[in-house]
């Protein structure tokens, strides 16, 4: 069995009465791990961690003068230290005056000194490996993963809040509208980023970028709002176009007269009234994207978002001549699936799940002739318009995929990572090393009679 402590190379030269704090920990090999991570100035009467680096680290010990541990021996078991050290001014490092916890047969206690920012700055490539147990991790790295896990700051104190989703969350209406929008989608990510502060360089990027694009929307000649409109008139006059030619016999179909001419109707018709649903709406469109413009105080990504539901609500007629032609098709297709089998003879037995032989009527017969050819010939036209549609909606689909990728992107995309990488500081824990620490005398803990040596390590990179 042997003993372990971590401790902050700064700690290692302190000349000053200090409460150490951290964690304890004793591995699958009976180590002993003391973990200090944080200090405060030395209280005799206080044992609470009232700020520190995690919300999970205990009193641990102190580090005292060696004249007061020599003159009250009693004040380990009056503070219940684990770990006491303690300074000489004549001397140039602390020392270990006293350990809680001695295993039996220990002749030897390992100090290994640390930094914590070189710590801090550590890339592991599953975090979800600090979520698990120490046990779980497995024995490689095991206390590396555990210290910087432990000297990670803390995070969570101060959380954004956003008053106008607040008040969405509240409104029932309102709130099954959002809920569907990429904005409220976006703002919810945004949030759970926040309070990790896991992407703080991805924040700040998107909120210089967000303001840059802000300003150069507000000194545009032309509002962005009037080239949406413009682009918006523009995809009406081209489904108007589209229309025109599938009224004749595009790509040299034969398409039946009066249901084509039925879907011309039905369809012009639509398109008529979202040409008036725009004109309607257009001053609180440029308006939007005033919202758009000032959305880049919060970021890009916000004004990404805002973007892509303006868009989806632009796009809203193409998405429903897509549910028309869907559901006909549909339709049309299991009609004639249905009336295939009462053709040939044949039933579909629920309780069996399998076709079966059937005796139908003479008139059964003829009704399903009757009705299997007139949907057949209708079928072709119906499969045209939903072809149509369907690229138009998977156009629409694709545009607003390149916009959701580009937001998780600058959200979920590891920047503190590449530049640390740029900058040759990108550390794995692979790369640490331990390394012996010459001292000018022989360390020891003398423990219920028995000496002990203690060796002092240092990690580096």
């Amino acid at each position: 069995m042997s003993i372990k402590i971590y401790l902050p190379i700064d700690y290692f030269s302190l000349k000053e009465r200090t409460n150490l704090y951290g964690q304890v920990q004793i591995n699958e090999d009976n180590v002993v791990v003391y973990y200090v991570v944080d200090a405060i100035d030395f209280d005799f009467n206080s044992k609470s961690m009232e700020h520190g680096t995690t919300s999970d680290l205990r009193f641990l010990g102190s580090i005292l003068c060696s004249d007061t541990c020599a003159e009250q021996q009693n004040i380990y078991h009056q503070l219940d230290m684990r770990i006491c050290f303690t300074y000489d001014r004549n001397e140039p490092n602390i020392s270990l005056g006293y350990i809680g916890i001695t295993p039996e047969h220990l002749t030897k206690i390992k100090i290994i000194l640390y930094h914590k920012k070189i710590v801090q700055g550590l890339y592991v490539h599953d975090e979800n490996t600090l979520e698990q147990p120490p046990e779980g991790r497995g024995s490689s790295n095991c206390d590396f993963l555990e210290l910087f896990r432990l000297v990670q700051p803390e995070v969570g104190s101060h959380r954004p809040r956003n008053k106008l989703f607040k008040y969405t969350a509240e409104n029932v209406f309102i709130n099954n509208i959002m809920v569907h929008t990429t904005v409220y989608k976006h703002f919810k990510e945004w949030q759970l980023i926040c309070d990790k502060s896991s992407r703080r360089k991805n924040i700040a990027l998107d909120r210089m970028l967000g303001i840059l694009l802000m300003v150069i929307m507000f000194s545009l000649v032309t509002p962005p709002g009037d080239i949406l409109i413009q682009i918006s008139h523009g995809i009406i006059n081209q489904l108007y176009s589209l229309l025109n030619v599938l009224e004749g016999s595009p790509i040299g179909l034969k398409l039946n007269i009066h249901l084509n001419n039925f879907f011309l109707d039905c369809f012009k018709y639509h398109i008529q009234l979202w040409s008036m649903f725009l004109d309607l709406i257009e001053p609180i469109v440029r308006q939007v994207f005033l919202a758009i413009g000032v959305f880049g105080c919060l970021g890009f990504t916000f004004q990404i978002a805002l973007l892509a539901d303006l868009i989806s609500i632009v796009a809203l007629h193409s998405h429903c001549f897509h549910i028309y032609t869907k559901v006909l098709y549909k339709v049309e297709k299991k009609g004639l699936s249905v009336l295939w089998q009462v053709v040939r003879g044949n039933r579909y037995n629920i309780l069996k799940r399998r076709i079966e032989a059937q005796n139908y009527m003479d008139r059964q017969l003829y009704l399903a002739t009757i009705f299997f050819s007139a949907i057949l010939f209708l079928f072709p036209t119906t499969l045209v318009y939903y072809v149509v549609f369907a690229v138009l909606k998977s156009l629409t689909h694709a545009t607003l995929g390149i916009f959701e990728f580009v937001r998780r992107q600058l959200l979920f995309f590891p920047l503190e990572v590449c530049l640390k990488w740029l900058r040759k500081e990108l550390h794995e824990i692979d790369c640490l090393k331990i390394e012996d620490v010459a001292l000018h005398t022989q360390a020891f803990l003398l423990h219920k009679r028995y000496k002990i040596d203690v060796a002092v390590y240092k990690i580096r990179v």
